[in-house]
């Protein structure tokens, strides 16, 4: 990482001397802070913010950012970025939030680093988010391939489109989790460290232009490698190593596993890796030229009983409507979702292939359920410094107070509405407002339903480079406790070539 944040840096004033002509740089600078009673900042303005603003309360940050673009010719286009961060009593103090490097050709993109990315078919400041490839938790460094937004099929007269985005990456958190499992040995009995990382997505849309279209895709992501410190019987903490190796790289882009587990002393393997994925099945009507509703299912799934649906209505219902008229649009977007996820194919999970010989061949019955959204044997949780990098409101284990390191309540029912628009020229808003109850997990079930009510209203104003903002956010309930939180946030766009 610090090879390629040196190279980042020389890079731009490299490539500008050879041509000033066809490099842009510029810059951004941030100040926010977020102050308030409570013991966390609420809920939605630190949630799906890529864990920018952090979870305490009266907290603050800077943040300084440099970009650079410079086309190559007319199809190759070179761009880089580094992106730091230091705050005040936050979940962290100083780090690297985004450096990468991206080469494009026409709609085909490489790139290598660290990278914010924005939700793939939902509005990232109005929706609950995505399962899989949320905007939740720091960006995990990749080396990744994909496309710049949907590109035409050929061979399809513009009737197909698709979006792609693939890649292999490390968690960064091996400190971070070493350090929450020390903080409370009588809570955790295990930590995983040096976890590699695979996502993908692929999405297919008809032409958005006509009057209907739809889109149909699937997000799959999945840890891997790493070394598991689990405490056993006798007390003492033992090892577990997965391998890292080009085999293991292939191995996970399916979820695949190991047909001896049992002789291999490895109950986990009977799937390598901790496999996360959602398929999207959307219905599109431009109501006018500018104007579009989309009526919208994301069915999750860990295995195979959810890819069969046998999850019952798990998963992100929603109504989507945007307005890209130019101009002021006092209602430029809004979201009404309802998310799901107590079903997880049901509390029981009875299959003949996790017991070893004499019993295996006297099970006949087969019950694949009891999925634990999140949570994992190995992995112990899909989880980035303590965030979730999917569904925000399945809370995080950075929210468990004693030091818990998995999820304690992924069974839970949502509903959230948002709205953004713009009240003038230079004035503009986002309201939110969500409701949520959760039941625990089908191991651990609470004794007391947990909910929370959450609510956003922040005003923007915008002035050339400026620009300015001011919200009220407030958290009601016994998850993460009543908060009130006042945030003022400041931000400026300035150029270099």
């Amino acid at each position: 990482m610090k090879h390629i944040v040196i190279a980042l840096f020389l890079l731009p004033a490299t490539v500008a001397a050879q041509d000033t002509l066809q490099t842009r740089i510029s810059y951004d600078l941030t100040a926010e802070t977020a102050v308030g009673t409570g013991n966390h900042t609420a809920y939605h303005l630190a949630a799906n913010r890529h864990h920018v603003l952090s979870t305490r309360q009266n907290t603050a940050y800077l943040r300084g950012a440099l970009s650079m673009t410079h086309q190559i010719s007319r199809d190759w286009r070179l761009q880089a970025a580094v992106d730091a961060i230091g705050s005040v009593h936050g979940d962290h103090r100083v780090y690297l939030q985004q450096a990468y490097a991206r080469l494009s050709w026409r709609g085909l993109y490489a790139e290598a680093g660290s990278r914010e990315d924005a939700l793939v078919v939902r509005q990232g400041q109005l929706s609950i988010g995505s399962f899989v490839k949320g905007t939740n938790a720091k960006p995990v460094p990749q080396v990744r391939i994909g496309t710049h937004g949907f590109v035409d099929i050929p061979f399809t007269a513009h009737w197909v489109q698709a979006n792609f985005d693939a890649g292999y990456g490390k968690f960064m958190d091996s400190g971070y989790r070493e350090d929450r499992f020390r903080q409370a040995p009588g809570v955790n009995n295990r930590y995983t460290t040096g976890a590699y990382y695979h996502q993908k997505h692929l999405y297919f849309r008809t032409n958005p232009t006509k009057p209907l279209f739809v889109l149909v895709g699937i997000e799959h992501a999945v840890q891997f490698g790493g070394t598991s410190h689990t405490v056993g019987a006798d007390g003492q903490l033992t090892t577990k190593h997965k391998p890292a190796n080009l085999k293991a790289f292939w191995d996970v882009i399916l979820p695949l596993g190991d047909s001896n587990y049992f002789e291999n002393e490895s109950m986990e393997d009977w799937v390598w890796g901790n496999h996360i994925g959602v398929m999207t099945y959307q219905l599109g009507v431009n109501l006018s030229r500018h104007q579009r509703l989309q009526a919208y299912c994301d069915n999750p799934f860990e295995d195979g009983s959810g890819v069969r649906k046998g999850n019952g209505y798990d998963g992100l219902w929603g109504l989507q409507y945007s307005n890209s008229a130019p101009g002021r649009q006092l209602v430029r977007g809004a979201v009404v979702e309802y998310f799901q996820s107590t079903n997880q194919c049901g509390p029981l999970h009875w299959d003949s292939g996790d017991w070893p010989e004499p019993v295996r061949s006297q099970i006949t019955d087969l019950v694949t359920g009891n999925d634990d959204y999140y949570n994992h044997l190995f992995y112990d949780g899909y989880s980035h410094y303590g965030m979730t990098p999917g569904i925000g409101l399945i809370t995080s284990p950075i929210y468990n107070s004693d030091g818990y390191t998995s999820y304690r309540d992924n069974r839970i029912r949502a509903w959230q509405a948002a709205a953004n628009g713009e009240i003038d020229n230079r004035w503009s808003y986002l309201a939110k407002c969500t409701y949520r109850e959760g039941r625990g997990t089908y191991v651990r079930p609470l004794t007391e339903k947990s909910h929370s009510f959450d609510a956003l209203l922040q005003g923007i104003y915008s002035r050339g480079p400026w620009q300015l903002s001011a919200a009220y956010a407030l958290s009601l309930g016994n998850i993460l406790g009543d908060s009130h939180t006042l945030n003022f946030k400041i931000s400026y766009h300035g150029k270099l070539l």
